[in-house]
């Protein structure tokens, strides 16, 4: 390899470009391969999982898991019947998904070692002995080992007591290790010709034949070099399709060098609540809350009929023809579910990565609610507490942030943000609204502190709040200070969708895709309070 390529790939960033391939009779028979790699995938981690063989990785730096594993899953391959190329991108998605079990290994190990509790497992017993490891292993391996003992009433022997052997779930196939023998492109203007090698079957007797097609090359990847992609299958526009993932690598980003900050608080009847501040203390930006209750009604709904199909199929039979009919629209009902959260989460990410870049912010602070548990709800505010989609939503944000040159800070403790008061650092309590203080409890949505009189949105405070904690780094019970604010023009550019999106509206409503009042973010602190003020509400889609 040049050193100029080098220094791309090492001061770069490599990006995936789905492009879908709609040729009906090339979608079939791609997806009867993957069916056939999928099914031989899941019989390597099968092996790997009965001969205890997740070890083979450690202390090996190799970038392909292909060359690891080659030499042991040997038997296996000679009685698959695949070419030795598309094995090898079998073994790397084995290999993937073989390192990620061996790390929860370890961190089994590790917190075995420490004490046979469970229930004293966490993040900062490991860190006592400086040994650093993913807080979300330690959390999901924790409950999993407590589910484990209230049913065999002991903790596992091991980690292969505990863990059932790991399936490839999604129809997968990477080109990587290729060189040409699995996979030909040759570019042509702005199409690819491809060649696949695709599985032909003929009774019992299986060979693999070239299958051609084209595709269009979008126009930003005309000038690229084109390397070899992974094949998934996914849904686009309703069609279940084959889709090539080219990877691209581009140029990182510089990043950017500012005093602002965005703050962001997940709420229960919000979606998000973010407000602008800088190093110096002052807030430049009115709240803005992300509210999504039409898509959440919606959802409620979807949770419904499957619960009337799950009622529905246990009255039946395993061998009635009904029953398969039952976990059919079961299944098409948990998809449909998956594809709306997936919207959700990146409408967010775009609307925070939006509002970074409006106000010039270099860094992003959020509240850490990962272990977030709901009690003391309704059963419908419970369930939707426990189906947000939020840590889908700091993945997308962290990732598409970093293209822009922002940067995603560590999560802040959300102690007290939304029950201190920003102004005073006293309790304060909670109100249904600002003009009823009859009822009061911690989960309602209204502020008001009894010290000061100061009131607003829970939301709202614990934004403020959160930008208190990253300023002064102190508890908020000790913290004297507090922010100001800095009146500013509120920005034309924020009612306007990008360049490059197809937007409707209707009034004072921007959105995308066709989904009206679906997710919306509003400029209106509480109505009530803010009656002079006269909000617009618009919708920001997949920008």
């Amino acid at each position: 390899m040049s050193e100029e390529k080098k220094d791309k790939i090492k001061n770069g960033q490599v990006l995936a470009f789905p492009i879908p391939i709609k040729n009906k009779e090339v979608a079939e028979k791609l997806r009867e391969t993957l069916a056939y790699v999928q099914e031989k995938a899941n019989e390597y981690l099968e092996f790997a999982h009965k001969n205890k063989l997740y070890s083979v990785f450690d202390g090996n730096n190799s970038k392909y898991s292909y060359k690891v594993l080659e030499p042991i899953f040997v038997k296996l391959y000679k009685k698959s019947k695949m070419p030795s190329r598309i094995n090898r991108g079998v073994l790397e998605i084995v290999g993937r998904t073989m390192r990620q079990v061996r790390d929860r290994m370890r961190v089994f190990n590790l917190l075995m070692k420490e004490t046979n509790d469970p229930k004293k497992w966490t993040n900062k017993l490991l860190i006592k002995n400086e040994i650093f490891e993913k807080a979300d292993y330690v959390k999901n391996i924790r409950e999993q080992v407590i589910n484990y003992k209230r049913k065999h009433r002991d903790v596992p022997e091991d980690f292969y007591a505990l863990q059932k052997p790991p399936k490839v779930k999604k129809k997968i196939l990477t080109y990587a290790p290729d060189d040409g023998q699995a996979i030909k492109l040759t570019k042509d203007k702005d199409k690819i010709k491809l060649s696949f090698k695709v599985i032909d079957r003929c009774g019992k007797q299986i060979k693999w034949r070239w299958l051609e097609t084209n595709i269009k090359l979008p126009s930003f990847l005309e000038e690229k070099q084109i390397t070899s992609p992974d094949l998934r299958f996914d849904c686009v526009h309703g069609d279940y399709l084959p889709i090539l993932d080219f990877k691209i690598t581009v140029e990182k980003p510089k990043k950017q060098k500012s005093e602002n900050f965005i703050t962001i608080d997940w709420g229960v009847r919000k979606l998000l609540t973010l407000c602008v501040f800088n190093n110096k203390g002052e807030q430049l930006s009115q709240p803005y809350f992300a509210n999504f209750c039409g898509i959440q009604s919606k959802l409620q709904r979807i949770y419904k009929d499957i619960d009337h199909w799950k009622s529905k199929r246990d009255k039946l039979l395993h061998k009635d023809s009904l029953f398969k009919k039952c976990n059919r629209e079961i299944a098409k009902r948990w998809n449909k579910i998956s594809l709306i959260n997936k919207e959700i989460s990146h409408t967010a990410a775009n609307i925070i990565v939006f509002f970074a870049k409006h106000y010039n912010c270099s860094k992003i602070y959020y509240e850490n609610l990962k272990s977030l548990k709901s009690r003391g709800y309704s059963r419908n505010k419970n369930h939707q507490i426990n189906t947000t989609v939020r840590q889908k939503i700091i993945a997308l944000t962290d990732y598409k942030a970093s293209l822009c040159g922002y940067s995603l800070q560590k999560p802040i403790h959300p102690a007290g943000t939304s029950s201190i008061c920003p102004k005073c650092s006293h309790k304060g309590q909670h109100f249904s609204s600002s003009d009823n203080h009859k009822k009061q409890h911690k989960s309602l949505p209204w502020f008001y502190c009894p010290n000061c009189t100061f009131s607003a949105d829970r939301d709202y405070v614990a934004c403020l709040n959160i930008a208190r904690k990253a300023i002064f780094k102190k508890n908020l019970k000790k913290c004297t200070k507090t922010v100001v604010y800095k009146k500013t023009r509120l920005p034309d550019s924020l009612f306007r969708q990008d360049a490059f999106a197809t937007t409707h509206c209707k009034g004072h409503i921007y959105c995308l895709l066709g989904w009206i009042h679906s997710v919306s973010l509003s400029s209106k602190v509480v109505q009530k309070s803010f009656n002079s003020f006269k909000g617009t509400i618009f919708g920001i889609l997949r920008v």
